[in-house]
């Protein structure tokens, strides 16, 4: 008789956090492993949004907490990992999901300060949960992290030149980090979804 899928991948004993897990892919995303039998941690910029969400969860019997955390603010990054390993002890999954893209035109339009925010939510930020949460993954045996890149950051949708370079450097990121990684048995892959 065949597996089941849930059996095959049974996440039970696993902690996962997901960024921008407030709606849309995100929420999606921490559904789905909370189903598969993760411990889920879901974050986003507004508790009270991401409180919904994990209260929805543990409504249907999921074991859910939800941690605000602005994945552009470095020290947010950070602490969300330690925040994940007081109330669960360890880390297993990261999704990063949150991102931003506060223009749409011209690249030419693009000032510096917009520039950076885009930057330190779609890079940056994932880059310093993941340096924050390898250690921790390494100690338990491995881990995944899964970047949420975009179509974009392989071919650049128009007037979105930043946000879509900002993709490309998540990738380019994805990359580094699995060659890097890999060894330490922590598997580090992005996903490219389009519109």
């Amino acid at each position: 008789m065949a597996e089941s899928v849930k059996a095959r991948f049974d996440l039970k004993g696993k902690v996962a956090v997901v960024t921008g897990a407030s709606k849309g892919i995100g929420e999606a995303m921490a559904r789905g492993l909370a189903e598969f039998g993760a411990q889920v941690v879901v974050s986003s910029r507004k508790l009270e949004a991401v409180e919904e969400v994990a209260k929805s969860f543990r409504a249907e019997g999921y074991d859910a907490t939800a941690v605000a955390a602005h994945i552009g603010d470095m020290d947010q990054a950070r602490a969300l990992i330690d925040r994940t390993v007081e109330i669960y002890g360890g880390v297993d999954i990261v999704i990063n999901n949150a991102a931003t893209n506060p223009v749409f035109g011209p690249v030419i339009q693009t000032d510096e300060s917009v520039f950076d925010k885009i930057m330190a939510v779609n890079v940056k930020g994932p880059f310093e949960l993941c340096k924050r949460a390898f250690p921790i993954m390494q100690e338990r045996g491995g881990g995944s992290i899964i970047n949420i890149s975009s179509i974009g950051g392989i071919s650049p949708e128009p007037l979105l030149g930043i946000y879509s370079m900002s993709k490309a450097s998540l990738i380019s990121l994805t990359k580094v980090m699995a060659a890097e990684w890999g060894p330490a048995h922590i598997r580090v892959n992005a996903i490219c979804p389009g519109l």
